[in-house]
């Protein structure tokens, strides 16, 4: 609604205005009492009426009702633009604070733009770093092994003199096992002296299964006759020190009237028991069969003779003491 709208209805009369305002779509409640000489100054200097005419007329004329439908439909419309404005501005700032991971996407976008753009230089370097690191590590590996490989030689070959030259000394361990007249003292150096050879043969074994340079079947064939030989030997050992100490008597036999029944009875029993424990932990070498058959023999009968010599002790029978 324009001024010359609004200067029409106020020259119009209170029913007109009624109409008017319904056929403009506004409902008019508003009651207006009109001064007789104002409305006539109106008419005549209607031609020069302006805006600021219209508001000292509107000072003049005297409003006694409620605002009218026009000022609240403006107010009311202005109201909702500024919400609505209010509501967009608020809107805007809170989806620019929410979709602010969007503006990193972009940059990271960009960035990988970018490198794709350069990926004439990119993936070349790339190519040739991954490339010089893997020849870097096969270089480094393989002068490690290399390294490694001639250390292993260099202790195998000192390892395989030292084995040799003990290997040399089995003939006298050889000798010393047969001989009819041997001494402990004897035996147990033989014996540990063909510990320290296993044990180096078995060193060497282990040094020579990471030499790549050996013949590893010729050297397994030999190493197996070597520690065949070094059993052989342990066993004749063994058995040699085990039948030393059956039926040692010393100077026990040596019996007149003063020599204690009771005392003697517990040392031929002590006699008995070991000679028997001795015989039960004889190695089996079948070259010495015969003599293990013989031992038992010597046993059975010494444990006879035993209750004999202390029957005739017992009986005062020292006759037949030293018969026995």
């Amino acid at each position: 609604m324009n001024i010359r709208d609004f200067i029409f209805i106020n020259k119009a009369k209170s029913t007109d205005r009624i109409k008017i305002l319904e056929m403009l779509g506004f409902e008019a409640e508003t009651v207006i009492t009109q001064n007789t000489e104002t409305i006539s100054d109106l008419e005549n200097n209607n031609e020069s009426l302006d805006l600021n005419s219209y508001t000292n007329v509107q000072t003049e004329v005297g409003v006694v009702s409620e605002p009218s439908s026009i000022e609240s439909y403006i107010k009311d419309t202005e109201y909702r633009q500024t919400e609505k404005i209010a509501e967009t501005n608020e809107h805007n700032n809170f989806a620019t604070e929410t979709f602010k991971p969007v503006n990193v996407t972009s940059k990271i976008k960009k960035l990988w733009t970018d490198v794709e753009s350069r990926r004439e230089w990119v993936m070349p370097l790339m190519i040739s770093t991954i490339s010089l690191f893997i020849i870097t590590i096969a270089v480094t590996t393989f002068i490690t092994r290399s390294s490694q490989q001639e250390e292993v030689v260099q202790i195998s070959s000192n390892l395989a003199i030292e084995t040799n030259l003990l290997i040399d000394g089995l003939e006298n361990v050889l000798e010393i096992s047969t001989d009819t007249f041997y001494s402990k003292y004897d035996i147990s150096n033989a014996s540990a002296y063909l510990q320290s050879v296993e044990s180096s043969v078995l060193e060497y074994q282990n040094l020579a299964l990471q030499n790549e340079n050996l013949n590893l079947q010729e050297v397994n064939y030999n190493l197996s006759t070597i520690f065949s030989l070094i059993n052989e030997l342990d066993n004749l050992l063994t058995y040699r020190i085990l039948v030393s100490e059956v039926l040692i008597y010393n100077n026990m036999l040596d019996i007149d009237e003063s020599t204690q029944v009771d005392v003697l009875t517990t040392s031929l029993s002590e006699i008995t028991a070991t000679s028997k424990r001795n015989y039960e932990d004889l190695p089996l070498i079948e070259e010495m069969n015969n003599h293990r058959n013989l031992v038992n023999t010597a046993i059975i009968t010494s444990e006879d003779l035993h209750g004999r010599l202390l029957a005739a002790l017992r009986n005062a029978e020292y006759d037949v003491v030293e018969s026995i």
